[in-house]
């Protein structure tokens, strides 16, 4: 693990995680304590022979202002106004919160001032206006930099939701795919194996070994996020099999070639293909001709189904495969669909 990401881990787990929103806000506190007590003691440095512990009463009021509209910001402008895009009204929330904060601060100055037997600050005096406009300008830039914080926290939890909801979704469509191979055929070859039990005990035997092996695959190696390349392909062998057996209605073939055992995709990725093109020849009354071709690479993984029927597949046809080829690979991948034949390439993520 690099440095990159332990430290994109560190920042998601003190910004995100619950169990860090004391240290969070301790951390807040403790930094705003300090700011106040540092500002108080250059301030009146000068009067601590007559202030004495009073000092600190005055550096407790610096910090509570502070925090009111620190917090301020935090619970009500952020959320009101800077999370839905309200900029203007955002901008004049920090601004009077600022200036009502400079308003206190300058009115305990004084005070205390009168207290040492001070004369009262002139405000409208060129040296007290700028003194004024730098604090202004000082604190409503740290409270926007304090927003840009509280904004990536907004943005990482939304973004952990988003995640959540697209890995729901997917395991949802893979799930739906795991019904869609194949109950038919399922209730099919079982009606058939039934009746060979007496006639063909052998192909009754080696029907329901193609079909364990076919609900094998769905049930538990489908359920991992990404699966060998040379499981995948035996598990459309097994499923074209069963087709055949069945129906007699067609031939396939299925070659492959380069690191197919080496290679990891995501589970039922071929087979919504493989079922369209069966379907084809099933409408038709001839004999029709299945070729399957794989070719695998650390780059990609080339797939290429032909088929005799010249029919290409419709704008809703294929849809859901479509839509999970673009959320799992975005824009990794290109389909190509003619008349005999569905090319699709899978480019491989870097390691």
């Amino acid at each position: 693990m690099n440095l990159n990401t332990k430290g994109q881990k560190l920042l998601h787990h003190i910004l995100i995680n619950p169990k860090a929103k004391v240290w969070r806000h301790a951390l807040l506190i403790v930094a705003i304590a300090s700011v106040s007590f540092n500002q108080t003691y250059i301030v009146f440095q000068h009067g601590i022979p007559v202030l004495r512990d009073k000092l600190y009463l005055i550096a407790l009021f610096a910090a509570l202002s502070y925090l009111v509209v620190v917090y301020y910001n935090i619970y009500v402008l952020i959320p009101k106004y800077l999370i839905k895009k309200k900029y203007t009204l955002y901008g004049i929330g920090v601004a009077i919160s600022v200036i009502l904060l400079l308003c206190g601060q300058n009115l305990i100055e004084d005070i205390t001032r009168s207290y040492l037997g001070e004369a009262g600050m002139n405000y409208l005096s060129p040296v007290s206006l700028i003194n004024n406009i730098s604090s202004f300008t000082t604190i409503s830039l740290c409270l926007v930099g304090g927003s840009i914080t509280v904004l990536l926290k907004y943005w990482m939890l939304e973004n952990q939701h988003v995640s959540r909801l697209e890995k729901m979704h997917i395991q949802s469509e893979v799930e739906q795919l795991k019904e869609q191979v194949n109950p038919q055929l399922l209730f099919n070859i079982l009606d058939k194996t039934g009746r060979l039990a007496n006639t063909e005990p052998e192909e009754s035997s080696r029907m329901l070994f193609k079909l364990s092996q076919l609900l094998r695959y769905q049930l538990y190696d489908c359920s991992r996020g990404t699966v060998l390349l040379d499981a995948e392909i035996r598990f459309l062998g097994n499923y074209l099999s069963l087709e055949q057996i069945y129906s007699r209605q067609f031939e396939y073939r299925i070659s492959s070639e380069g690191e197919v055992r080496r290679v990891f995709i995501p589970p039922l990725l071929f087979i919504p293909f493989v079922q369209w093109c069966v379907m084809q020849i099933y409408k038709g009354n001839q004999q029709g001709v299945l070729h399957l071709d794989f070719k695998a690479d650390k780059k990609q993984v080339e797939f290429v189904c032909e088929h005799d029927r010249e029919t290409i597949p419709g704008e809703g046809d294929l849809s859901r495969i479509k839509q999970r080829l673009a959320f799992l690979y975005k824009t990794d991948y290109s389909l190509a669909l003619a008349e005999n034949s569905i090319h699709l390439t899978l480019k491989q993520p870097e390691s």
